[in-house]
């Protein structure tokens, strides 16, 4: 497989994200032997990832497990530094891991949507409509009101991702977010996704759906062991990423 370089450019836009030669290292502490002895391993877990993203661009992003996507994802996302290069990104990022932007169990829907609403910076002249905006995505009816622990993961699922969708961000970044929940939510997600893509924000999408990359993304990413080792046409990168 070969890095065959970057998107396409917009004439006279900078690239909402830029990455130049950025490597991501952290420690683990592993515990051994009779006497368990503890030993510290660096793992380098994105090496000197150069990477730029246009505006409007949908892409794919494709590896084993273990092989990067999260680690990537988080750089993007400013919930990880690199450890050496360097980040830029331009407009408001926000991630979803599977389906969930950090709900509480123990609270319902609503409770869940106005606590975090006041931590994204939604303000309270906004906050009915955006409140309102979540809750007929999310189509729960009274269940709206009961605690998320009381929910199916597909309920659960339509909350956090009409939360986050709702809050409009410039870069979204889904983290097998459309393999979670059920039928019904995952045709939801992806309607969702596909306003996004009309709007021209920018979407990286981790996915193991092979089909639902080729129907949305035209570019795609591949990372193996922490290297970008594809960037090209979706197509290509999925048949680098099979012959990996």
């Amino acid at each position: 497989m070969e890095n065959v370089g970057q998107g396409l450019s917009v004439m006279g836009e900078a690239p909402v994200i830029e990455i130049l030669g950025a490597s991501v290292e952290y420690l683990v502490q592993q515990r051994s032997g009779l006497f368990s002895r503890t030993t510290t391993k660096r793992v380098n877990a994105l090496k000197k990832i150069n990477l730029t993203v246009e505006r409007g661009e949908v892409v794919g992003l494709f590896g084993n497990n273990g092989a990067g996507k999260t680690t990537l994802l988080s750089l993007i996302s400013g919930s990880l530094r690199p450890s050496e290069g360097s980040l830029t990104t331009r407009g408001s990022v926000y991630k979803l891991r599977g389906a969930d932007p950090g709900l509480i169990r123990s609270m319902t829907p609503r409770e869940n949507v106005r606590q975090l609403a006041a931590a994204y910076g939604v303000s309270q002249d906004d906050l009915a409509e955006f409140e309102s905006e979540v809750e007929d995505f999310c189509d729960l009816g009274s269940a709206f009101d009961r605690k998320l622990s009381t929910l199916s993961t597909g309920m659960a699922g339509r909350v956090g991702f009409g939360f986050t969708t709702s809050l409009n961000p410039d870069i979204l970044l889904m983290d097998e977010t459309l393999g979670v929940g059920d039928k019904d939510f995952r045709k939801k997600a992806e309607r969702k996704a596909v306003e996004f893509m009309n709007r021209g924000e920018t979407i990286i999408l981790s996915t193991h759906s092979l089909n639902l990359a080729k129907d949305m993304c035209s570019r795609g990413l591949v990372l193996n062991q922490g290297e970008l080792v594809f960037d090209g046409p979706v197509e290509d990168a999925i048949s680098s990423y099979l012959g990996s």
